[in-house]
């Protein structure tokens, strides 16, 4: 159930703001709506500190993945000076390696010219000698002009290295060497105190890295602190955004109607002034979904995939558990891997209680269903042939390809003819209920036209009757007389739509199509593994770790292909049929989420 919604506009005093915030931050049940861009530079403080703590957070998880030993020593510190220690020293790390990496660079450029003192060569030229260094491809032979010198000194993969020594000053880029030259500057130091700086900017960047893992202990207490951030940037964020007069302040946003008793007793212990309106039609309102116990299951995938209908749309959370369920099956379809997310599911149960239930429940409803319809099939991890008492479980209507086929269409069919009987008892004016109707004569015309072109069923003699007597309800009520001067478009795209319609039904041979695919796989892996043979324990062990390698990829691909095409199904045939935008916005009210902690 979609839950109605109240506007509310909450007044109070300019000098209790903080105070308002607070106390609307304990009630929880109000999604706050910014009356004006929050901004100042308290909540930019909170900002950063929020950024900063979640950057050490980040930090100390990472180090506990590198040093798990060092998560069980103690230390005494605060959350606050954890968080500033933390990024102290990443700052450090990351400083030292920079220059441990431009240590390296300068050792490979400066490599190939041999140990030398850049300090003498400037005592040389003080004396008046100058030398100057150089390069140049690998197939160059230099020459040296008159009055001047020139010695390779070293070769390595981008070419020649060498010097031109000379009493006379001169610009090397400007010689005659017989060959191109580039001049390369005198480095700041010698190669050997290169070294030694390198070796000091890596032992101090790994002795920043085991202070870091030494601070893991801190990470639950950081990871506390950093919800507390949280809510000060929340608070901080829903303070900034009220509207402010003079005197009074204003706070607004949307509140379940069945809370609006609740803030109303609050408002009069807190002395606010609160109004409480229906939102109008053109207003963004968040989607608060509740559901029953046995539909539940559903906001697992809604708040994973972050879809949500618009408040004043249909609530399709049944039908979408319903079918949603079943194509994952059919999709998955082997009753191994069905028992294995039922175990999954049950594991999670036991090791992690605080895991919520309706996401438990979820797994198990797609486990079980994959599992029947892995029955039904007889797909048991590829395997054939199959026990006796397995194979008497099994439908043999199902093993026939064309009537998958069929059956697909069959469920599309049923699915979206679902959607336009649940718009016949919702549409206004009524007339349009004749257009609803059409457009079932449509979806079942499409079916039976599909059977004929994909499987080659004859066609019935009626459909192109019932095919024209559909598209005729459909263009002469879709839409009313006053309708008609804003939407004409739509009857003016009613051929398309029509086709439309047609490829709505073909889409649901998906749910063969990659069943089958993935059976196929199985079976393929299952031949090359019984190829490598099982009669040695090499091979056998081979042949097993190339199984579970198939299996692992063919779940990967199993959950790819449930995201892709159970949800497209749903979210897209299905609700463009049904008129569902998905549009809408999760109602998230504002409270303090360090408040459970």
């Amino acid at each position: 159930m979609i839950v109605p919604m109240k506007r509310l506009t909450l007044l109070c005093l300019a000098a209790e703001r903080e105070v308002t915030v607070d106390a609307v931050s304990e009630l929880g049940v109000v999604h706050v709506v910014p009356s004006q861009p929050p901004e100042g530079e308290r909540l930019e403080a909170a900002r950063a500190a929020l950024a900063r703590g979640e950057r050490a957070l980040s930090l100390l998880r990472l180090a506990v993945k590198h040093a798990p030993q060092q998560a069980d020593a103690e230390v005494h510190l605060t959350a606050d000076e954890a968080v500033a220690r933390a990024t102290d020293l990443d700052a450090v790390r990351k400083e030292r390696q920079e220059r441990a990496e431009a240590c390296e660079r300068e050792l490979s450029e400066y490599a190939p010219f041999g140990e030398f003192e850049p300090a003498a060569v400037s005592r040389l030229a003080a004396a008046g000698l100058r030398v100057e260094l150089g390069r140049a491809a690998a197939e160059s032979r230099l020459s040296a002009p008159p009055g001047l010198l020139v010695r390779e000194l070293g070769r390595d993969e981008h070419g020649v290295a060498f010097c031109v020594i000379g009493r006379e000053p001169f610009e090397l880029d400007t010689l005659e060497l017989g060959a191109p030259v580039s001049v390369t500057p005198l480095p700041e130091r010698s190669l050997t105190d290169t070294r030694q700086l390198l070796a000091n900017a890596r032992g101090e960047a790994a002795e920043a890295e085991a202070e870091l893992a030494g601070l893991t202990p801190l990470t639950q207490q950081v990871a506390a602190h950093v919800r507390e951030l949280k809510d000060a940037a929340r608070f901080a964020t829903v303070r900034d955004g009220m509207g402010e007069g003079s005197t009074v302040a204003f706070l607004q946003g949307y509140v379940p109607a069945d809370s609006a008793d609740d803030l109303r007793e609050s408002a009069a212990r807190h002395g606010w002034g609160v109004v409480f309106d229906d939102p109008e039609a053109h207003e963004p309102v968040p989607t608060l979904l509740r559901y029953r116990r046995w539909v539940k299951p559903v906001l697992t995938l809604f708040d994973f995939l972050r879809i949500y209908p618009g408040y004043r749309e249909d609530d399709v959370g049944l039908m979408f558990l319903l079918f949603f369920s079943l194509f994952f099956g059919m999709l998955v379809g082997d009753c191994v891997y069905g028992l294995l997310l039922v175990a999954v599911a049950l594991a999670v149960r036991a090791r992690f209680p605080r895991v919520p239930r309706h996401m438990v429940v979820m797994l198990i409803i797609v486990g079980a269903v994959t599992a029947g319809w892995g029955v039904l099939t007889g797909s048991y991890l590829g395997i054939k042939p199959l026990p006796g008492f397995l194979k008497a479980l099994q439908i043999g209507w199902l093993k026939n390809r064309n009537n998958l086929i069929e059956l697909t269409f069959l469920i599309g069919a049923i699915h979206l003819t679902l959607a336009h009987l649940w718009n016949i008892v919702e549409v206004r004016p009524r007339t349009k209920i004749i257009a609803q109707v059409g457009w079932i004569v449509v979806l079942w015309s499409m079916f039976l036209l599909a059977r004929t072109m994909v499987l080659g069923h004859p066609m019935p003699a009626f459909l192109p009757y019932s095919l024209l007597a559909g598209v005729a309800c459909v263009a002469l009520f879709m839409a009313t007389r006053q309708e008609f001067k804003r939407t004409w478009i739509n009857h003016a795209l009613l051929p398309l739509t029509i086709i439309g319609n047609f490829v709505d039904v073909l889409s649901y041979v998906r749910l063969y199509a990659v069943g089958y695919a993935s059976v196929a796989v199985i079976q393929s892996f299952n031949g090359m593994a019984s190829s490598i043979g099982w009669h040695n324990p090499l091979t056998a062990v081979i042949a097993l770790l190339l199984l579970l390698f198939a299996h692992s990829l063919n779940l990967m691909l199993c959950a790819l292909a449930v995201l892709v095409h159970a949800v497209r199904l749903n979210t897209l045939e299905f609700s463009t049929h049904k008129g569902i935008s998905w549009q809408g916005f999760a109602f998230e009210p504002f409270h303090k989420a360090s408040a459970g902690s």
